[in-house]
């Protein structure tokens, strides 16, 4: 089997309610949705998020890498040759980690539907039968957000995320505060500063919350402040887990040096896909540190479907999954993923396991780039 042809679909999908972070309020998630076609008319389908905030890349230049450099690249290949094709991009693309985890889930997606499988069986069969998954609570207000943790509890959900660093110190350890009455002491709450805070104040916080008993903290500080997160861990009992600042199992090495984090956040975008989100995930459990697997807080059921596959064979998962494509107010396959429970059932078809619906991907194209 030979590809024949990559095409990179720009999208723009608005968020059911907006979701505000220290670093910038989203409503709406842009991604590329990437088909690749072969010479015996199987498709593979894949996704990446493009939120320049968190890989620098846009639209338009996870269009033009595509087109311009690795299509020349690509076509003729045999799908089959992941490592071999994954060394290839290496040479030739430095970091657009988001535009390369499309092509390598659809690769992957590939390759499932060849042997006529879900992927999960070829990346070693599933450890989980559902994978859970969080809410998010980022509206500011106490009151607010306890009703709102309160009724994704009711509804399932285990895990509840709280965005922070959004407010005053103060205000951030009141929400927290505040949620973790409503739900209770069984359910898991992960907060998340998104490099909100200088060093001084992620430990202020990260202190004043530590009778809520919170799961763990992520990123509190700047990307790039290693010895700031080394700080921060230093000087509370709530798990410190890196997401800005860590995307691959080259750059842990770093983190485990400085004893800079107890967690990873793991994403796809950020590992340029599962083949290297398993190698992180495999250093990182060999490494004593807990994995949450996070979405984007919104992506289509494409990325979904693909993180489901991987997350099930995972065998470290102790913070569960961020995976979120209902909180979009569309998606461009024919069924949509959506958690039942507070969890995804594992998709049992070929390849990931979902269908291109090209009517909603005409309909949610960016056009104008």
């Amino acid at each position: 089997m030979k590809i024949t042809e990559l095409q990179a679909i720009p999208i723009a999908v608005p968020m059911e309610k907006p979701l505000k972070m220290a670093v910038a309020t989203v409503t709406e998630r842009t991604c590329i949705v990437l088909r690749i076609r072969t010479d015996e008319g199987l498709e593979g389908f894949g996704e990446g998020v493009i939120a320049p905030y968190f890989t620098g890349e846009t639209l338009a230049s996870a269009v033009h890498l595509v087109d311009a450099v690795l299509t020349p690249l690509i076509v003729g290949a045999d799908p089959a040759e992941l490592h071999v094709l994954e060394q290839q991009m290496d040479r030739v693309v430095v970091g657009n980690s988001s535009t390369r985890s499309a092509v390598d889930i659809a690769l992957h997606d590939l390759l499932g539907k060849a042997h006529g499988v879900p992927l999960h069986q070829l990346l070693g069969g599933k450890v989980r039968d559902e994978v859970p998954t969080i809410w998010h609570v980022s509206g500011g207000d106490p009151e607010r957000d306890a009703a709102d943790a309160t009724k994704a509890v009711a509804a399932g959900f285990g895990l509840i995320k709280v965005k922070v660093a959004t407010h005053t110190v103060e205000r951030d350890i009141e929400r927290v505060f505040a949620v973790r009455e409503a739900v209770g002491p069984d359910v898991a709450l992960l907060l998340d500063a998104n490099q909100g805070w200088q060093a001084a104040e992620a430990i202020r916080f990260a202190k004043g919350v530590e009778a809520a008993h919170p799961a763990l903290l992520e990123q509190p500080v700047h990307r790039d402040d290693i010895p700031g997160m080394a700080h921060v861990r230093r000087s509370t009992s709530v798990v410190i887990a890196a997401d800005e600042g860590l995307f691959n199992a080259r750059e842990l090495a770093t983190y485990l040096h400085a004893d800079a984090a107890g967690a990873v956040i793991a994403k796809l975008i950020k590992a340029g896909g599962i083949s290297g989100l398993r190698r992180l995930a495999a250093v990182a459990a060999a490494s004593g540190l807990g994995i949450h697997f996070a979405g984007m807080a919104g992506e289509t059921s494409v990325a979904a479907a693909a993180a489901v596959q991987l997350a099930c064979t995972l065998p470290e998962l102790r913070f569960g999954s961020g995976i979120s494509p209902h909180y979009l107010t569309d998606d461009v396959v024919t069924q949509r993923l959506a958690p039942v429970g507070g969890a995804f059932t594992v998709p049992e078809g070929p390849g990931i396991g979902v269908h291109l619906d090209d009517e909603a991907l005409e309909r949610l194209r960016v056009r104008d780039l």
